[in-house]
């Protein structure tokens, strides 16, 4: 018989999936920080780098709750990133 196997398993699978997912979220993270940081200082602001830590955790959890949907998340910011390039004509 074949076993389910549903997105539930070892924490250990779990671990090394989230390791694996900050290969592509840290730099999606520093993307969206640098771009609205470059915007902010055309107007003269400015955000700190707590910013960036916190998008980076909340990717982190995300890989960990969601493995299975995390791809497809990541691919909508990419898609969202580019669309906001084009939009402000970088």
């Amino acid at each position: 018989m074949a076993r389910n196997r549903g997105q539930g398993g070892p924490i250990e699978s779990r671990l090394i999936s989230l390791f694996a997912s900050l290969f592509f979220s840290v730099p999606t993270a520093a993307f969206i920080w640098l771009g609205v940081n470059k915007e902010l200082a055309f107007w003269g602001g400015f955000i700190s780098s707590t910013y960036l830590v916190a998008c980076i955790i909340v990717f982190a959890v995300l890989a960990l709750l969601l493995p299975q949907l995390f791809p497809s998340i990541l691919g909508g910011i990419w898609r969202g990133i580019v669309r906001v390039e084009r939009w402000w004509g970088w």
